[in-house]
Parts: C-alpha cells; sequence; structure tokens
C-alpha cells in the first residue's frame, strides 16, 4: 500500500509543470566603477538588453544607459520559462574615453515575466530627455498602472536624484483611470480622476486636485517598481 502511495505521488508530481524559478537580482558588487566600454560593465550570466545614449551630466558629451538582463533562461519540455531579472546602469563619460559608473539599480526594472499582459516583456524602457534619465514602464491586464519615472544626475552629491513621478492606474473593462503626478523636488503632487469618451476616443477629466506632499531626498538606487 505504501509503495502504491509513493508511485501514485511521483506520477502526480510528474504531472504538473514545473515552477518557474525566481529571477536573482544582479549583484551590484560585480559591476565594476570604470571601464572602457559598455560591455565591460556587464558581469558573467548578464547580457545587454537595451542601450540608451545622451547627455546626462551635461557635459557635452555621451553618455550611456544600460539595461541588462539575465542570459537566457533554461527551458525543457513541460517546464515553464524561468523568470529572469533585469538591472540598469547610469554610465557617464570621464576621462581618456572611458566611462563610470554613476548609478546602477537592481530594483527599478521589472524582471521579466513581473509585468503581467501588458507590460510587454522587452527592453527599451529609458530615455533620456533634456538631461533627464526617464523609466518608462508598465504593468498589470485588465488593471494597468503605468509609471514614468524621472531621475537628474546632481554633480556634487556624483548620484543620481529622483526628481518626479507619473503614476497613471486604469481599469480597462470601465474606462476609468487615476493618474498622480508629483514633482519631488518641490512637494506638489496632481491627482487626476478620468473616464474614456468613446465618442470622443479619448479621456476626459472628471476630478483634479493639487496638494502638497513631504519632500524626502531619495536616489535612483532608492526606488523599488515592486512598490508600485
Amino acid at each position: 500500500m505504501r509503495t502504491l502511495t509513493l508511485t501514485l505521488g511521483l506520477l502526480l508530481c510528474l504531472s504538473q509543470p514545473a515552477w518557474a524559478q525566481e529571477p536573482t537580482p544582479l549583484d551590484l558588487a560585480k559591476v565594476p566603477q570604470e571601464g572602457k566600454a559598455p560591455e565591460d560593465f556587464v558581469p558573467s550570466g548578464w547580457k545587454i538588453e537595451a542601450t540608451t545614449r545622451g547627455d546626462l551630466d551635461k557635459n557635452g558629451k555621451e553618455d550611456v544607459v544600460l539595461e541588462l538582463v539575465e542570459d537566457d533562461a533554461k527551458k525543457g519540455e513541460g517546464h515553464e520559462a524561468t523568470d529572469r531579472a533585469r538591472a540598469l546602469l547610469a554610465l557617464l563619460s570621464a576621462e581618456g574615453g572611458k566611462l563610470r559608473r554613476a548609478g546602477a539599480s537592481n530594483r527599478v526594472l521589472y524582471c521579466i515575466g513581473c509585468q503581467g499582459m501588458m507590460g510587454g516583456g522587452g527592453g527599451g524602457v529609458t530615455k533620456i530627455e533634456k538631461g533627464v534619465l526617464l523609466v518608462d514602464q508598465m504593468s498589470g491586464s485588465r488593471e494597468t498602472t503605468h509609471t514614468v519615472l524621472r531621475f537628474r544626475y546632481e554633480p556634487k552629491e556624483r548620484r543620481f536624484v529622483f526628481i518626479g513621478e507619473d503614476i497613471e492606474r486604469t481599469d480597462r473593462a470601465v474606462g476609468t483611470s487615476t493618474v498622480e503626478s508629483t514633482n519631488l523636488l518641490t512637494g506638489t503632487k496632481i491627482t487626476e480622476k478620468r473616464q474614456y469618451d468613446e465618442k470622443q476616443d479619448k479621456d476626459t477629466v472628471i476630478s483634479s486636485k493639487k496638494e502638497k506632499v513631504p519632500v524626502r531626498k531619495r536616489y535612483l538606487e532608492d526606488v523599488d517598481i515592486s512598490a508600485y
């Protein structure tokens, strides 16, 4: 009887798909502080998913933002694809044509498989506009969260300060959304409630509120996208 029970248990286990493995965050201690090329900053087991170039410190030279992803997930028959972690590196131009690490985060980008149906799953979520680094991501399915996070390099502190965020939460089934735009330097927050208008094919603002929120200095390394 015991043998039959064990056999049935084994067959049941084999009939179930394997659980996806948890993504492993990038060990930032393995990322060099300086290099000659973007590839020099990529640790073993990781690869560059997307590259954004622009002037982040306003010195007239080209800087580089890397979106890294864990190398190809292991796949096999009857197994789910392994989720893969992502990381962001901000590299500034340095003397002698080198690059130096000025910002690094293993929490500001969603992992592969962590965003839901509307998340997309590919890279290319960073932009540089007027010296500001933008991280633009979406997650969810019926209910979605669209975040645009803004960071600006502060030369005196030699770090990227978190200066603003736009958060849009939408219920796609009923067409309602709430948009919160916050200037994290002044503490000014504007909240709008919107309703999709089919006739005009656009969102209509139902209400708008402006308020003050506490100001607390934070940096790129402090932000965790899972908190949104």
